[in-house]
């Protein structure tokens, strides 16, 4: 057993190490190429450091931050909302599946960034079409895993559940919640760089708050450390959103201990 953990605990130490090498690898790349390309569109490291730190002292930067973070917010408890409530539905009931499925198989391929223009005709160009456009890109995703979720409810589980007395309430709760959970945060998890994304593209226009107009006005004026500086915050950002999921998976989902998403 003690040698068990002694090569568990080695193993976990080495992966660690391995990560951080393909991490200082990324970086010197990227400061190797700045020095030998001279090109002065392409800042080095110090150079993005020193904006990065710049921007943290701004309190501008922070109310762009928050602008980001609660549309996007807003945008995915809406999309998820949705999804979940039209996935349930869809996959307990025949009738619904029959005319809901056929839309979301149309509709899923197509790039919804594509229809944002029409979203502005119709919302205008405030923080609600940036919200409605990012539910409209995480509803798709997490449907598709609430859907199966729920289809993957054991018959022979649901057959003994009702022969025991289940109420509907107590079926949904008990046996389907069990089975959507895995397969909802596993969407949540797709979902979440999608949010980044989408929020951060959607600011690029006719809007003056969130670190997408940051990167937009950067860019303007030829500040490529300050724009790359912002996309260092957001990378922060969705690797912390990543982990808070993968986090509530493991305390969630305890009877799947050895799943890794």
């Amino acid at each position: 057993m003690a040698e068990a953990r002694a090569l568990s605990g080695s193993g976990g130490v080495r992966s660690a190490a391995l990560k951080l090498l393909g991490v200082a690898i990324a970086l010197s790349a990227w400061q190797l190429y700045a020095s030998a390309s001279g090109n002065r569109m392409v800042p080095g490291l110090p150079a993005i450091g020193s904006r990065l730190l710049e921007l943290l002292q701004d309190p501008e930067f922070w109310e762009h931050a928050a602008s980001t973070l609660r549309n996007g917010l807003m945008g995915l408890v809406i999309g998820l909302t949705l999804a979940a409530s039209a996935g349930y539905l869809a996959a307990r009931h025949w009738a619904v599946d029959a005319a809901i499925h056929p839309v979301v198989n149309l509709l899923y391929p197509v790039p919804k960034l594509a229809l944002y223009p029409i979203v502005i005709l119709v919302l205008g160009l405030d923080w609600q079409s940036r919200v409605a456009q990012v539910a409209l890109e995480c509803f798709f995703p997490l449907f598709v895993q609430c859907h199966a979720g729920v289809r993957a409810v054991g018959t022979r589980m649901e057959w003994l559940a009702r022969n025991a007395g289940a109420s509907p309430w107590e079926m949904a709760r008990e046996i389907v919640w069990h089975s959507a959970l895995p397969f909802l945060l596993t969407g949540l998890r797709i979902a979440m760089p999608i949010v980044l994304i989408v929020t951060t593209v959607t600011e690029f226009i006719g809007d003056s708050q969130g670190l997408g107009h940051l990167i937009a006005r950067s860019a303007a004026y030829f500040d490529t450390a300050a724009a790359l500086a912002v996309v260092v915050v957001l990378g922060a950002i969705g690797f912390v959103a990543d982990r808070l999921v993968v986090g509530l998976r493991q305390r969630l989902v305890h009877w799947e201990k050895g799943a890794v998403i």
